[in-house]
């Protein structure tokens, strides 16, 4: 089975069968600058992510105002991952061979930059209907009534870690 890499939030608001949570910031820990706390929510911040929230599934039921754990799985992860970033580097390194070789010897600089850039594109536009939720987070559990939420236990990971 594979694991999950999780972290704590609070949902902000429902909407169909999805969730918009915020995650919330943890306690600095040895990993982290004891004067900004966790670089991932730092990250966030600087890009507006922890004001608008995530998108998750709420397959739990969980109500606006609950603490919960959400969670992607470590493999759905990884081959987002790769696919986003191997795809287009594959498709523009092709793109470029394919484009200089089917050029006149006088063109293939121009034939390899148009070719990279079709084949680029291309692969964007394939990475973009090709299911783009597949790394898609999830509610793992809620903690209603205010409940206790079990302490992180691994901060080597942005105070992110795996399920057991």
């Amino acid at each position: 089975m594979a694991g999950w890499i999780e972290t704590d939030a609070q949902v902000e608001r429902v909407s169909g069968r999805h969730a918009w949570v915020t995650i919330r910031p943890h306690a600095p820990c040895g990993h982290c600058d004891p004067a900004t706390g966790c670089k991932a929510v730092a990250l966030s911040r600087l890009f507006d992510q922890a004001q608008r929230g995530f998108r998750v599934e709420n397959d739990l039921d969980a109500q606006p105002g609950e603490r919960v754990r959400v969670g992607v799985a470590d493999r759905a992860l990884l081959s987002a991952a790769l696919s986003g970033y191997g795809v287009p580097l594959a498709a523009l390194l092709g793109g470029a061979l394919l484009g200089s070789w089917l050029v006149p010897s006088s063109w293939r600089e121009v034939g390899a930059i148009v070719g990279a850039t079709f084949a680029l594109t291309a692969a964007f536009l394939w990475l973009k209907r090709r299911a783009p939720h597949t790394a898609e987070p999830r509610i793992l559990a809620r903690y209603p009534d205010g409940g206790t939420i079990p302490p992180v236990a691994n901060c080597s990971r942005s105070n992110l870690h795996r399920k057991p």
